[in-house]
């Protein structure tokens, strides 16, 4: 098959770019930002200071754990409520785990992506 690019696109300077994100029944629920989320929360022990550090709504960082939660079989967020020592949350292992390979999965894609740019400016 001809590469229609030899004929369409410039012979230099095309950069192929895309993001990469889990989906569950056609609904997004793990990428960047649930990944960057969960690790605030490992960091901080909290949902709500997790949220401030990237200028969230804690409603909206609470949607999204409870969106993680109930799409993964083991909860990815654990949280404890208020008591003599106050509330609090902390990832599973379960979640450090997906964190992980949804990291090496990423530098997989941007190896893939970075491959695929060079062959179309090979042209």
């Amino acid at each position: 098959m001809a590469k229609p690019q030899n004929k369409i696109l410039p012979a230099e300077g095309i950069q192929l770019n895309g993001r990469l994100w889990l989906e569950y029944e056609g609904h997004r629920f793990f990428g960047p930002g649930p990944v960057q989320l969960l690790e605030l929360i490992e960091e901080t022990g909290s949902i709500s200071a997790a949220a401030k550090k990237m200028q969230m709504s804690y409603k909206k960082a609470w949607d999204i754990v409870n969106n993680l939660n109930t799409t993964t079989i083991t909860p990815l967020v654990i949280t404890a409520t208020g008591g003599e020592k106050g509330g609090g949350s902390t990832i599973s292992p379960e979640a450090r785990e997906l964190i992980d390979w949804y990291k090496q999965l990423r530098q997989r894609f941007t190896l893939f992506l970075e491959a695929e740019t060079q062959h179309i400016n090979k042209h």
